[in-house]
């Protein structure tokens, strides 16, 4: 046919069986020139192709842009044992997106299992014979029918060299014929479209390869630093990724990932700081699973399941990556609560552990009683152990100095409040980095606060230099900075365009005029001059 078809326009050829001869027949079809330009598109076109045999063998294909169809039917007029079907797909065919058979035209579809069948490149072959138990009986009528998702690729040409079965993740492997810097392979039509797409494998250095993502258009897989000639591997991880304006662009640091806790690296697309989310495809429902920073350890969100986790921005210097995460307190609308893990049944345990600190600090504040309890406690122990036949003697002694021992360095801890503020905040570190408590920012941030002020009104009065105005002025400053600076959100605007912000305005005041009255005092003019005091007083039995 010579000319153009228009948008929807068909052409029909009937064919003539004396076209056909013994063996492999080929139809090939050729569209265009090959004078389109160079930024020009390759011309494409959609067809229909069947033919029936004599030996009841329906084929029916059909191509189209980014998919190709085969509907295959054979009716086996003897019995066979060993029977096989081979599908030559495209070369630019990366995955079966379908792959079903009926057997004697009732029942439904299914699909056929991974042991039946095998991929030679793009070329599937299937054990037809697997399919009926391992003998086609005859009058057997087998169907099949395979689609095959091509892949679109931009001012290039693509040959797959290893196509990926149906109902495996993707794991193709494709070499780039012609290849230049703004090239790049659209996989709007894989098997798994929606997830990470990423590069393993390459034969080049793959330092910039990038998938970028859209909120406009499909997945868009660029090999910047290939050549025309080059391989690589195409992945997908189990994550997909949604820009909520705009795109940004992802890759995966294939040492760091892995399909329990995907990682991958986000920067921006035109524009800097956009927003995102991120759906773990591999989440188990029931379970909660949370998107961290790693450098920071820091959480952005967390869901159960597979709802979608929201990054505030796509200007993120660190990798990311999607872990289980602890269970939100029973408020997980509102900032975490420290003793919020009861539903983590970690209640006890940290009445437990945190009660063992505040312990030390009762202890160290009343050594000598402490040691009485300690000592008696020791005596008794080792007064029960010294009940036991033979060893009694040796075994209670033993009991009793080292309850004594331990006791007294507990005691001796208990007295240092230094080191035993050190010992608790270390257990309460410790606690939240393994997730035994969970802290949200805006908490953490309120906390910071709270330590500064007792820690300040402590240090002024071990000082002798505690006075109202100056513990004031310490803890607005140093908390103004911890808000503003610990906090997830802007706490510090929270703060100032709430009704609260009235009382602090208030504090602010009363420590001004406390801070000016103590500045007074300590500069009166009378400072400087020499003062004697007379006192006065009665005894002898007359007046002095």
């Amino acid at each position: 046919m010579s000319g153009t078809l228009s948008q929807d326009e068909t052409q029909t050829l009937t064919g003539n069986k004396s076209w056909l001869q013994s063996g492999q027949n080929n139809v090939t079809v050729v569209a265009g020139d090959g004078d389109t330009g160079t930024d020009a598109p390759a011309p494409t076109v959609k067809i229909d192709y069947q033919h029936e045999l004599t030996t009841k063998w329906a084929v029916t294909f059909s191509d189209e842009a980014f998919s190709e169809r085969y509907n295959i039917s054979r009716t086996y007029l003897s019995s066979r044992e060993d029977a096989t079907l081979t599908i030559p797909h495209a070369q630019n065919i990366i995955s079966l997106r379908t792959l079903e058979v009926r057997l004697d035209q009732s029942g439904g579809w299914t699909e056929i299992p991974a042991s039946a069948r095998t991929m030679q490149g793009t070329d599937l072959q299937i054990d037809i014979a697997a399919l009926t138990g391992g003998t086609v009986p005859e009058g057997t009528t087998v169907e099949i029918r395979s689609v095959g998702s091509k892949v679109d690729v931009h001012n290039g040409a693509v040959t797959v060299k290893q196509a990926t079965s149906v109902g495996t993740d993707l794991d193709s492997r494709v070499r780039l014929d012609s290849w230049a810097s703004d090239s790049y392979i659209s996989v709007r039509n894989t098997s798994q479209a929606q997830q990470l797409h990423y590069g393993v494998n390459e034969s080049y250095s793959a330092e910039s390869d990038y998938a970028k993502l859209s909120a406009d258009h499909a997945q868009q897989v660029h090999f910047p630093e290939a050549t025309s000639g080059s391989e690589v591997g195409i992945k997908t991880a189990p994550v997909q990724l949604s820009p909520t304006n705009g795109t940004i662009r992802a890759s995966v640091p294939e040492q760091q990932t892995n399909a329990t806790s995907p990682a991958f690296v986000v920067n921006p697309g035109q524009r800097s700081g956009e927003s995102f989310t991120v759906e773990y495809i591999g989440a188990t429902e029931g379970t909660w699973y949370g998107v961290y920073e790693v450098d920071t350890t820091k959480r952005f969100d967390r869901v159960q399941g597979r709802e979608p986790m929201t990054v505030p921005k796509d200007d993120i210097d660190s990798v990311i990556r999607v872990k289980t995460a602890p269970a939100p307190t029973a408020n997980p609308e509102g900032a975490s609560t420290i003793f919020g893990a009861a539903d983590q049944g970690n209640l006890v345990g940290l009445i437990a552990l945190f009660g063992s600190i505040a312990m030390l600090f009762v202890i160290g504040r009343r050594p000598d009683q402490s040691r009485d309890v300690v000592d008696s406690v020791a005596t008794g122990a080792g007064d029960a152990a010294g009940q036991l036949p033979q060893v009694g003697g040796v075994v209670g002694t033993a009991v009793e100095s080292g309850l004594d021992a331990l006791g007294d360095a507990i005691v001796t801890l208990g007295e240092n409040t230094l080191l035993t503020s050190a010992v608790g905040a270390a257990t309460l570190v410790a606690a939240i980095q393994s997730g035994y408590i969970d802290i949200g920012p805006e908490l953490g941030a309120m906390l910071t606060v709270a330590g500064i002020a007792i820690g300040s009104l402590v240090a002024l009065q071990r000082l002798d230099a505690f006075t109202t105005a100056r513990w004031i002025a310490i803890v607005g400053i140093t908390g103004v900075v911890a808000l503003q600076a610990l906090g997830e959100g802007d706490l510090l605007t929270a703060l100032v365009n709430s009704d609260a912000f009235v009382i602090v305005l208030v504090i602010a005041g009363y420590a001004v005029i406390q801070l000016v009255r103590e500045y007074r005092a300590n500069n009166s003019p009378d400072d400087d001059q020499p003062q004697v005091n007379i006192i006065a007083s009665r005894g002898g039995g007359s007046d002095d």
